[in-house]
């Protein structure tokens, strides 16, 4: 059965199904699903995920499989986590890091907007919008940013070892 759904993924005459403002439960369905299709992939080997996001990955989930690279990159971090021994200090400190990356990505278009707005705006505007943002809650934000899709990444990898 699994040999089929995969094959009628794979089929041209199938097409992408966009989910709009799913639920929690609808999204780690969905990550157990794709992580089930992926996981055998040759991109998404141990050794490849050890070595971080390439975009050997979405490129392969999206011939093979119609993933999106924002869907691939959760697969990559959920099979990387499954990979990753969280007692290895360094494997974990890694895969941290990793996944911090993209999730600062946000914070530092932020700084890029504020660099062009100190050169665009008067000082009374320009204080206006530091105020909003706030650095120290940012690192704060960042944290929980993080612990949430772990935690969520978790569930998955529980459901799948116990197939």
């Amino acid at each position: 059965l699994e040999t089929v759904h995969r094959y009628y993924i794979a089929s041209p005459s199938v097409l992408d199904i966009t989910a709009e403002d799913p639920s929690k439960i609808y999204v780690k369905l969905r990550d157990f699903v794709l992580v089930q299709f992926c996981q055998d992939l040759l991109c998404f080997s141990r050794e490849k995920l050890m070595q971080g996001f390439s975009e050997e990955m979405p490129t392969e989930a999206q011939q093979k499989f119609k993933i999106n690279k924002q869907h691939a990159r959760r697969v990559y971090e959920i099979l990387r986590q499954l990979a990753t021994h969280m007692s290895a200090t360094e494997q974990y400190r890694s895969y941290q890091l990793d996944i911090q990356r993209r999730l600062i990505s946000p914070y530092k278009k932020k700084q890029r907007d504020l660099t062009k707005m100190r050169k665009c705006l008067r000082p009374e505007e320009l204080t206006n919008q530091m105020n909003q943002i706030e650095m120290s809650t940012q690192q704060e934000q960042l944290e929980e940013s993080f612990q949430e899709p772990v935690g969520d990444y978790r569930c998955v990898i529980e459901c799948l070892t116990q197939e």
